[in-house]
Formats: C-alpha cells, sequence, structure tokens
C-alpha cells in the first residue's frame, strides 16, 4: 500500500471521528426515528402529521406554544421570617427597554413589595427580595403579579408563616459552576441558600447533571440549565419511514418533557421551572444534611458523551498502528 493511500485512510478516519463527535447525543426511546439508508421512499412527497410538526419545529427551533407569554414561578411553596424569596421569569416576546414591574401583595390586600426590571435579551429575568421588615407580619397566602407592558401579567402565589417586623435576612448566594471538558468550560449559574454548591458533575450515559452540595439547613438551589448542555424532551411521533428516507430528528423542535430530579436517590415533583429557547430554569427545594441533587433529561452534551472518546480513541489507535507497521511519519526526516 501506498504512503498516499495511507495517509488517505488516516485523514478519513480523522474526519469520521470529527463528524461523530458533533453528533447529539440523545437518548433513544422506543418508537423514535432512526438514520439509515434504503430504497426510495415512494410516499415521501405525501403531506403528514409529522411532516407537518418537523416543518414547524425546524423554522421556529423551539415550538412556540409550550412557551408561555409570560410566567413566572418562585423557588419554594413557603416562605418563614428573614427568608431570601428567588423569583424567576420569562417573556417570551421581549422589547427592547421595556421593564417588567414586580408588585407583592400580602393576604390583607396590602402592597408589601414593588420594583422594577430589565429583562435578559432571551426574555429571562430573576428577582431576589427578602421577606422581613414591618410589613411583612401578616401569616397567610401571598401574590406576586408581574406586569410586562399594558396587556401581559402573570401571577405566582406563595404562603408566609408570619413575622414580628424585625429584620433578619437568610442570604441568597448567587454563583456560576464550570463544567470542563477539555479546554472548553460550560458555566452553569445558579443561586442557593442553605448551603454551598461543591460540585457540579455530568454523567453523560445516565443523561444526569449531579450537583454536590453542603447545606446547613432547609433552602433551596436555583440552577439554569442551557438547552445546549441538557435537555428533556417528548419521544418524537412514530415514523415508519424514517429507515427509508433517512430521516433526521430535530431535538431542538421537540415538545419538552419534565426533568426528573432526586434528592439523595428520592425523587422530587414539587419543584418549579421557567423556560426560554436557551435555558431552562429549576428551582429546587432540599432539607438540611442533603449532599446530592440529581437532574435527568434525555439529551446530554456531546463533548461528555462516550460515544465521541470512543470514536476518536478509535482513531488515535488505527494511525499509531499503521504508523507502527509502514514506518510512516508524519514530520519529514532530514
Amino acid at each position: 500500500m501506498r504512503r498516499s493511500s495511507i495517509c488517505y485512510i488516516i485523514l478519513l478516519t480523522i474526519a469520521v471521528s470529527i463528524a461523530v463527535i458533533a453528533l447529539p447525543v440523545y437518548a433513544q426511546t422506543s418508537g423514535s426515528p432512526t438514520v439509515g439508508g434504503g430504497p426510495a421512499n415512494p410516499n415521501a412527497n405525501v403531506t403528514t402529521a409529522y411532516k407537518l410538526l418537523q416543518q414547524e419545529a425546524n423554522r421556529t427551533g423551539v415550538i412556540q406554544t409550550t412557551i408561555a407569554p409570560l410566567s413566572i414561578n418562585t423557588d419554594l411553596p413557603t416562605y418563614n421570617q428573614g427568608d431570601t424569596v428567588i423569583m424567576t421569569g420569562h417573556i417570551r416576546d421581549p422589547i427592547n427597554a421595556t421593564a417588567v414591574t414586580i408588585k407583592v401583595i400580602s393576604p390583607l390586600k396590602n402592597l408589601v413589595f414593588i420594583g422594577q426590571l430589565t429583562p435578559g435579551a432571551d426574555g429571562s429575568f430573576t428577582k431576589t427580595f427578602a421577606a422581613t421588615g414591618q410589613y411583612w407580619k401578616d401569616a397567610g397566602n401571598y401574590t406576586i403579579i408581574a406586569q410586562y407592558g399594558v396587556y401581559l401579567n402573570s401571577t405566582a402565589r406563595f404562603h408566609y408563616n408570619g413575622g414580628d417586623g424585625s429584620t433578619t435576612v437568610t442570604k441568597a448566594i448567587n454563583g456560576t459552576y464550570g463544567l470542563q471538558s477539555g479546554n472548553q468550560i460550560y458555566n452553569i449559574p445558579y443561586i442557593i441558600k442553605g448551603g454551598t454548591v461543591s460540585s457540579m458533575s455530568i454523567y453523560a450515559q445516565q443523561y444526569t447533571l449531579e450537583i454536590a452540595l453542603n447545606t446547613n439547613a432547609d433552602g433551596s438551589i436555583t440552577v439554569t440549565l442551557p438547552r445546549n448542555i441538557i435537555d428533556a424532551k417528548v419521544p418524537p411521533p412514530p415514523n415508519p419511514d424514517a429507515n427509508l428516507t433517512g430521516a433526521k430528528v430535530n431535538p431542538a423542535g421537540l415538545e419538552d418533557a419534565t426533568f426528573i430530579v432526586t434528592d439523595g436517590g428520592k425523587q422530587i415533583t414539587q419543584f418549579s421551572e421557567t423556560k426560554n429557547q436557551n435555558a431552562r430554569t429549576l428551582s429546587i427545594p432540599f432539607s438540611k444534611g442533603d449532599s446530592k441533587i440529581d437532574i435527568v433529561g434525555t439529551i446530554i452534551i456531546p463533548e461528555f458523551g462516550p460515544i465521541a472518546a470512543l470514536v476518536f480513541a478509535i482513531a488515535i489507535i488505527s494511525i499509531i498502528a499503521v504508523s507502527a507497521k509502514t514506518g510512516l511519519r508524519f514530520m519529514p526526516k532530514y
């Protein structure tokens, strides 16, 4: 075999490796379309519900009907005196320089908090305020009202256990954890109260983001998950012609599914979420002494996937084997 042929094989192997590394790692489920070759499909030009779904998904990136025009949530359903309330929200169609107005109404219809904030370019926003002071005495259900422009408003409710008007505050910690893969760092923003974050790790084969905690009190963590790192999607509708047509499913166009969240192996169902086209923000409660929260989705970042690493390793081994057998040199010999 001539050296030019060997070089061609090596370059082809590297190209295939890079192509596979670029593919998203997606949790396959029964009934999901697969990629394959075969004879021409006689129904290729027939309009189906599946094709219409894919056309809409490709046009919008994320199906817009799954995202509310304006939504807000709190990190916990109940607060004590001195607690910090973490409110997250999202505006589907943000307008430049338009602020969101936030009001908090007590069970006696008194205004206990008012403020404004400017959402980010993607429409997301976060607001924290302390349930403390002279206006925070009455126990009962409090209402948050978010107003955007003239027509959009949204509400969220939480229970406050009442207080004596003192100004004690349990502070929340804003932080960012850098998940590293090779030379790339992926930043995960979070807000935590009642503890600190020790580490975050991705387990690609389980499609899981694990958060290790040090907790000294009951609290919560509000974590923003970029969709290009981890996401949860409903499986696409069955497509019997997928094997014939080689149809590929764009996960970004599928309907959002609910993440599975566990605390020390026990599933948590009482967590809140806000989302936009780029990220999903979860507010997860925990108890004093808890040390690990797992967030399980269906899609994981490619760089952390085992397939990419395996293919790349095979490519390197192939190059070494061919070089050893043929005496091929990559650098000119002088």
